[in-house]
């Protein structure tokens, strides 16, 4: 008889594990909480149109990375693989939309990629999602919620945050337009995913990991170079806060998301003791 074993990509939480999971589980919920976020407990399942309607039929979560399957009525349905979307669908289903909502949530998302050294197909996210807001203020608040977690858990020393702004989407449709007339002259030189993207979803190529596509990449034209006035001053704006809190970032223009629900503020905290990442 075949040994049985766990799928490619999930994992056990073995019980000399679990209590440094709740440990940071309980910081979470202290910290979110002092801010006033309330806690939103969202579906693992969805139907697939609330992640393809919203991420963009061209970003890597929808083209390659979902887990979706046709249930018995017929239906499409996919394993969730970000909380964002199901957040809003919950919002909008139940009326809580038209009302400002600062919400977090947790819990195992999926994602059908191949595992890198620190990932997993299945892995546990935290969420926090402020919706009705539009000052940078919210931004900062957000920033400054997450480095609040990273100082009590001891390891802000170790991540470094990452900041950009992609504008609003007037600003990328004149941005994008010139990333595929460049990307068009230099397509011999990009990878197969890059030349995939070049039409449909041009702003991924910039944070190719692809070797020669960096180096084209590095001479592309710049984002910021595009940006309207309010979304300048917005950015702006967010620094000089983030400043005034002391919180420390790295401009990182070449910073960008390939969902289609994004606008203006992007960030990450990057670390190097997270394998791939």
């Amino acid at each position: 008889m075949d040994r049985l074993q766990s799928l490619r990509g999930m994992r056990d939480l073995l019980p000399g594990e679990t209590p440094r999971w709740q440990s940071v589980e309980a910081q979470v919920r202290s910290i979110f909480a002092s801010f006033a976020y309330q806690e939103i407990r969202l579906p693992l399942l969805e139907a697939t149109a609330v992640f393809a309607r919203t991420a963009g039929d061209t970003s890597d979560i929808v083209e390659k990375q979902m887990y979706s399957f046709t249930d018995r009525d017929g239906e499409s349905i996919t394993l969730r693989p970000e909380g964002t979307a199901g957040c809003v669908r919950a919002l909008i289903e139940n009326g809580l939309i038209r009302q400002p909502q600062r919400l977090w949530y947790s819990g195992a998302m999926f994602r059908h990629e191949r595992p890198q050294k620190g990932r997993h197909r299945e892995f546990t996210q935290f969420g926090a999602e402020a919706v009705g807001y539009t000052g940078p203020d919210v931004d900062v608040e957000l920033i400054a919620m997450v480095t609040a977690l990273w100082r009590r858990l001891g390891i802000a020393e170790f991540v470094e945050l990452e900041l950009n702004s992609i504008g609003d989407a007037p600003d990328r449709a004149r941005y994008r337009q010139l990333l595929i007339e460049y990307f068009t002259a230099h397509h011999a030189e990009l990878d197969d995913d890059s030349r995939r993207r070049l039409l449909h979803n041009p702003l991924r190529i910039l944070d190719s990991k692809d070797v020669a596509t960096r180096a084209v990449v590095a001479n592309a034209p710049r984002l910021g170079d595009f940006l309207g006035s309010a979304a300048q001053e917005h950015f702006s704006k967010l620094q000089e806060l983030l400043t005034a809190l002391d919180i420390k970032y790295v401009l990182n223009d070449r910073l960008v998301r390939g969902l289609d629900y994004y606008n203006r503020t992007v960030f990450e905290w990057t670390t190097q003791r997270l394998g791939a990442q």
